[in-house]
């Protein structure tokens, strides 16, 4: 399947079936997400304030449009997934010591570490509660499984930092991990929810897998290609902490033994200097190996949608569509 018009889309117009619904989801945020600390309670508003795209409540939403609609079922999973997703920022922000993400400070700017992964487990927590309330004990055996491959795709990266040769196969099953696993859980819980057959409950989750497999190549692009300020974040930050994604394995595969030298002093932490890093990152931008990137996530968007082909024609599938292509196509 080609590119559809995405690309002339705005992620709202994309997600305007369901925009409706998805404003319910920081409402039951925000009446969560109350502590009695005053320092915690004001980090706590503002990571919910940041927000940010709403994708994998958005796609737990739309796949429900195929069947049965409850939303008293939908809203309290969709809230769950989405503060599951907030968590692991949360963690990833500690891990990796960032005191940015989407332009605004984390919670290690005003916290001890100690102080914000307790804050990370009480939102792990409160999410774990939610994802009961629907009253279907399937979809929230998914989420705890998704919560599992979550951690397990950051003790990966943890344990892998700081090594050079990353396997193909390995990256994917870390991203898969990191990220596409939660895209994955929040499509079958939909599906689940919905009262989909079975044969449509593995058909979505094969999209929410693949959408997100490709949502991560991309993010480790814009992580080569974006400005700092556009990423919210220092770019090429997984590089300078030691993290070979795959622009810079496509990248090794042609480089000059004295590049690639030069990798391996900034990966395994025997030379940091930013001006190396900063030169690195400007020869992967300026490779072939971005756009080689590029492709492969495409190929991932692509069998997204190929995994929705049996499904109706109907405004919530265009969305799914072009949610794909989005994912793909987007310069943040």
């Amino acid at each position: 399947m080609s590119a559809s018009i995405a690309s002339n889309l705005t992620l709202k117009q994309i997600l305007a079936p369901v925009a409706g619904d998805i404003e319910q989801i920081d409402d039951v945020l925000r009446s969560i997400g109350t502590v009695d600390y005053p320092l915690l309670q004001q980090g706590m508003e503002a990571i919910i304030a940041a927000g940010g795209k709403r994708l994998r409540p958005a796609i737990l939403f739309l796949v429900a449009k195929f069947n049965r609609y409850d939303m008293e079922r939908l809203l309290p999973m969709s809230a769950a997934i989405e503060l599951l997703h907030t968590a692991t920022l949360v963690h990833d922000d500690t891990i990796d010591r960032a005191l940015m993400r989407r332009g605004l400070p984390t919670l290690n700017t005003f916290l001890d570490e100690g102080t914000t992964v307790l804050a990370g487990d009480y939102l792990f927590a409160k999410s774990a509660v939610l994802s009961t309330m629907g009253g279907v004990q399937r979809a929230t055996r998914i989420f705890a499984e998704a919560l599992v491959a979550i951690c397990e795709g950051e003790l990966e990266q943890k344990f892998s930092s700081k090594h050079l040769h990353t396997s193909r196969d390995r990256y994917y099953k870390r991203i898969y991990s990191k990220t596409a696993a939660l895209f994955a859980a929040a499509a079958e819980i939909g599906a689940v929810l919905s009262d989909a057959p079975e044969d449509e409950v593995q058909s979505l989750r094969q999209y929410g897998r693949q959408i997100g497999m490709a949502f991560q190549v991309i993010d480790d692009i814009l992580d080569m290609q974006a400005t700092s300020q556009e990423l919210g974040k220092p770019s090429g930050a997984d590089l300078r902490q030691g993290t070979v994604t795959l622009p810079t394995m496509l990248y090794l595969a042609s480089a000059s033994e004295s590049d690639h030298e030069a990798v391996r002093r900034l990966v395994e932490d025997e030379d940091r200097y930013d001006e190396l890093a900063d030169e690195i990152i400007a020869k992967i931008a300026r490779s072939g190996a971005l756009d080689e990137a590029h492709r492969v996530a495409r190929q991932f968007a692509d069998e997204a949608k190929a995994a929705l082909v049996a499904f109706p024609d109907t405004p919530a599938h265009k969305s799914l569509l072009d949610l794909a292509d989005f994912a793909v196509e987007r310069s943040f």
